[in-house]
């Protein structure tokens, strides 16, 4: 018989007031991962006012995220994007989850997807690269910010004249938690918008994501109305939001030594490296937030009460040296093609990852061949910044 392993006492993270506030801009964020790391395989720290235990090493995260039992995901989504999102397979398990994931994850997959990929996401780019002020400027507020939620608008079929206001109303919402209520109208903003195109659609099929929801079936059951509503809402969350983070991050470690941007002018081959070595090193998502099973359960030796927190500390696994050699240096020939965690292994792996890595290329070979004397006019401002979703707030950029 096995014995059983024995319950330790989780040490204490560094001090941080409540990581659901702190923005550790920089290198400050990745040090204090590092001294987490040190601690042990979990630590004890604060996170929307509870206590909340810390997983930030590679190879126990990598089992954390496989343990659906001990660290169930749909609850975390519950309580922090559902009022206003709606419910998705995000907010589901097991056999649901995975039928409403059947269900949902072909618009990934669907013609308008295809079409944006070959001939839409570079044409896009461009279109946004004709409308930046002369000289330079804020290029998160003329491109980063607006190219994926535009890419998804597209996808969607939302008429051109109405892309800034649906916008808009996206980036309202995914504000739920620090203004609720501005979150909620603006999500029925978009649900008022959406439901006619949704009856049209339904007639009217075309080639786009909102008919590819409607019309999609598994053992002939079909998405409804509001759950329809709901994905589209989801792919602002998850999908468009974490791209501008990610965009925003790729420019700032690429221009802040701007040895790598040369680099990449130089050497095309080395641009797919390049994209997954910036995903390891400034995960978009840098802590994911999940919730405890409902009775305790024991993990790497140390006993979580029910229902806690536990934070999935992907940017400080992604920096293991265990797993990494070097791991704070930048190396686009890097091979992680097995050790990543950016996108979350196991059964809730993210369905739109290949759509985000496509735009990442696009739009690194896009500012390549446009802007090749792109550079940081203020590094300090540019750092990435949260702990939860990170990226740069700012991004002054001399074209």
């Amino acid at each position: 018989m096995q014995a059983p392993v024995a319950v330790q006492a989780p040490a204490a993270a560094p001090g941080v007031e409540d990581l659901a506030q702190a923005t550790l801009p920089g290198a400050t964020f990745h040090r204090w991962l590092a001294d987490c790391r040190q601690r042990g395989p979990l630590t004890l720290t604060r996170y929307a006012g509870q206590t909340a235990y810390l997983i930030s090493g590679h190879s126990a995260l990598a089992a954390a995220f496989r343990d659906n039992p001990r660290f169930p995901p749909a609850e975390a989504y519950r309580r922090t994007i559902e009022p206003v999102q709606g419910l998705t397979f995000q907010t589901m398990e097991d056999d649901e989850h995975r039928l409403y994931r059947r269900l949902a994850t072909p618009a990934f997959r669907s013609t308008a997807v295809a079409r944006m990929e070959v001939e839409g996401l570079a044409a896009l780019a461009r279109e946004l690269l004709a409308q930046l002020p002369p000289g330079g400027g804020d290029f998160a507020h003329h491109f980063s910010h607006r190219y994926p939620f535009m890419v998804i608008s597209r996808m969607l079929g939302i008429p051109l004249a109405r892309e800034e206001a649906f916008r808009g109303w996206a980036s309202g919402f995914l504000a739920f938690t620090s203004d609720p209520q501005h979150a909620a109208q603006c999500a029925r903003d978009i649900t008022d918008y959406l439901l006619p195109l949704l009856a049209e659609r339904r007639s009217q099929p075309q080639e786009d994501v909102i008919s590819a929801l409607l019309h999609t079936d598994v053992d002939g059951q079909y998405l409804t109305d509001e759950e329809v509503l709901s994905h589209i809402r989801l792919l602002f969350t998850a999908g468009a939001s974490t791209t501008v983070d990610a965009l925003g991050n790729l420019l700032y470690l690429l221009l802040s030594q701007r040895e790598r941007w040369q680099q990449l002018r130089e050497q095309p081959a080395l641009r797919a490296g390049a994209i997954e070595e910036v995903l390891r090193l400034e995960s978009p998502v840098a802590i994911l937030p999940r919730v405890s099973a409902e009775q305790a359960v024991s993990f790497a030796g140390v006993e979580i009460p029910a229902g806690s927190f536990c934070l999935f500390a992907i940017a400080g696994a992604n920096r293991d040296p265990a797993v990494f050699a070097s791991p704070d240096h930048y190396d686009p020939t890097r091979d992680t093609s097995r050790t990543l965690l950016s996108f979350g292994p196991g059964p809730r792996l993210c369905p739109g990852m290949h759509l985000a890595r496509r735009q990442l290329r696009v739009v690194l070979d896009t500012l390549l061949q446009e802007l090749p004397q792109l550079s940081l006019a203020n590094e300090e401002a540019a750092r990435p910044c949260g702990t939860v979703l990170r990226g740069p707030p700012v991004l002054p950029l001399r074209y």
